[in-house]
């Protein structure tokens, strides 16, 4: 009886440590949590990557290459797209061109890019230009505005303020539509005056109040300014970088480079009459 009993005593002895294990295992199976917490350590660390994809979708297009000599840009001039003198290409002549840019693998770019280009000494992996047209006529949107939108690319129109909605000249409706296609409004001030025959205080107003107009007009930030007829003086560089702008263009002949100021970049002047391969030499420079 003794022997039995003293059995039953090893027997619960060791049921009684069995569990004490079996709980101190359940114990540490929450290890997995400190794992989960672990892991949860280790999502805070791709983070960066996220944010790097996430600055990407803004626009930090990783194709674009540092560049070691200064870059330039070509910034084509536009005005109307007719015939009839110097100033006016006609629609054919234009479609040849924006055509000849699409065959040899050139990109359009914004004013916000071009901004990216010169101030950074970076560049797009392709090749590159910037269209311009001044004075904003109805036939940039009936006669440019379709070929652009048919080779998909990008433009900018400097508008003249006072202009809007006048004969000849863009309307709202019209504006609005071709900026929803990639089209920038820019400005060409409020009066297109001669702005190197004005006041400094004219100048200030011209400058100034179309950036704040097309700034609230078209809820941007307005970046470049062309000026009237190529005109400009010392003080008109200076009070154009006062307004905000980051940059203004001039009529002066060439391709955009930064030793010209930022304030006075050249252009490539496209006149009536250009085949596609003259126009194509201008583009590179030849």
């Amino acid at each position: 009886m003794k022997r039995t009993c003293t059995f039953m005593m090893v027997g619960f002895v060791l049921l009684l440590m069995s569990s004490c294990m079996s709980a101190k295992q359940g114990t540490e199976g929450h290890q997995p949590v400190e794992k989960e917490e672990k892991g949860q350590g280790q999502e805070k660390e791709t983070n960066p990557v996220q944010q790097k994809e996430e600055t990407k979708n803004e626009g930090d297009d990783e194709s674009w290459i540092q560049q070691k000599e200064p870059v330039e840009l070509p910034i084509l001039m536009y005005h109307s797209i007719s015939s009839g003198n110097s100033l006016r290409v006609p629609k054919s002549e234009f479609a040849a061109h924006m055509k000849w840019l699409k065959d040899n693998g050139y990109v359009t770019l914004s004013p916000e890019e071009s901004y990216r280009v010169l101030s950074t000494n970076t560049k797009p992996s392709e090749k590159y230009v910037l269209i311009t047209f001044d004075d904003g006529y109805t036939d940039n949107y009936t006669k440019a505005f379709p070929i652009l939108k048919k080779y998909g690319l990008k433009a900018t129109i400097f508008m003249i303020e006072q202009s809007i909605g006048r004969p000849h000249h863009l309307t709202d409706e019209q504006m609005d539509e071709m900026i929803a296609h990639g089209i920038s409004i820019e400005s060409h001030t409020i009066h297109h005056l001669e702005l190197n025959r004005l006041s400094t205080e004219q100048q200030e107003e011209e400058l100034k109040g179309s950036k704040q107009f097309f700034d609230q007009r078209f809820s941007q930030r307005t970046r470049m300014v062309s000026y009237p007829v190529g005109r400009y003086n010392e003080a008109t560089l200076k009070l154009a970088k006062e307004a905000g702008y980051q940059m203004a263009v001039t009529t002066e002949p060439g391709h955009a480079k930064k030793e010209q100021g930022m304030m006075s970049l050249h252009r490539i002047r496209i006149s009536p009459g250009l085949s596609p391969e003259s126009f194509g030499k201008l583009v590179e420079g030849n």
